[in-house]
């Protein structure tokens, strides 16, 4: 089994809290700490923590640190030792995401077995990719709205929460070069989680693999968080990751 492979997902569902425009105020990121469990065939495979973090900088933009950290739990803890530490660094401009920093790191019983950084220059519209553990480094032209793996998460949640039309997409800087995330808006289901239950926007994702969908359901009470995502891929098993904690309002700092 590549339970493993699945906080791939997880990526993807990372939670965030948005309050809700008014006519004189805009939509909002709000700090959390949230965990999601994945399983596959009903075995427990990751545990993953995802956290956001926000204060202002000096020139007066709200700057951001969002974090997701995963590791094997139950019967895969014992076979894998395996985790995984992603993170994106930038700032919000405009009701925009501009990462300027993301990495990724990937241990396999305590060594290293994936490293990558991801540099953004807005001025010059590119970013250079680092594969450190290859000894490798390019860069690639970008445009404004281009996000990395991690960051187009709160790109994502700052979209539902303004009504956006049925069908969406966005850019991602990802192996040097750029993929387009496509969304499409299926509706409204009720979903039951350990939790509670929520009245959920029921979304398709698909990304550039061919044979691979995703679909989430995100939480209006939860200000549009996914508490629920189910991975489809042809020839592997069906993966459901689902939210079992949440936690809002870490405290926001200041420069």
């Amino acid at each position: 089994m590549q339970l493993q492979r699945s906080c791939l997902i997880i990526f993807l569902v990372s939670c965030l809290s948005i309050t809700h425009a008014t006519a004189d105020t805009k939509v909002q990121l709000k700090p959390f700490v949230a965990t999601y469990l994945v399983t596959a065939m009903g075995l427990e495979g990751i545990n993953v923590t995802n956290s956001l973090s926000l204060h202002q900088s000096n020139d007066h933009h709200q700057k951001y640190h969002f974090k997701s950290y995963s590791m094997p739990v139950g019967l895969l803890a014992f076979k894998k030792d395996e985790t995984r530490d992603e993170q994106s660094e930038g700032q919000i401009i405009d009701h925009l995401i501009r990462p300027e920093h993301y990495s990724f790191v990937q241990l396999r019983n305590g060594k290293t077995h994936r490293d990558v950084e991801l540099s953004f220059n807005w001025q010059r519209k590119e970013v250079t990719n680092h594969h450190k553990h290859k000894n490798s480094k390019w860069k690639l032209p970008v445009s404004l709205d281009t996000v990395d793996k991690l960051s187009y998460q709160l790109a994502l949640m700052l979209k539902l929460a303004q009504a956006p039309d049925k069908t969406f997409s966005f850019p991602i800087a990802d192996g040097g070069k750029l993929k387009k995330y496509n969304f499409e808006i299926l509706g409204e289901e009720r979903v039951y989680t350990s939790l509670g239950s929520y009245k959920a926007i029921k979304i398709q994702h698909q990304r550039y693999k061919k044979g691979k969908n995703i679909t989430l359901w995100c939480a209006a009470k939860l200000n549009y968080l996914p508490v629920k995502i189910i991975q489809e891929e042809t020839g592997k098993p069906t993966f459901i990751s689902t939210l079992v904690s949440y936690q809002e309002g870490m405290s926001n700092q200041s420069n």
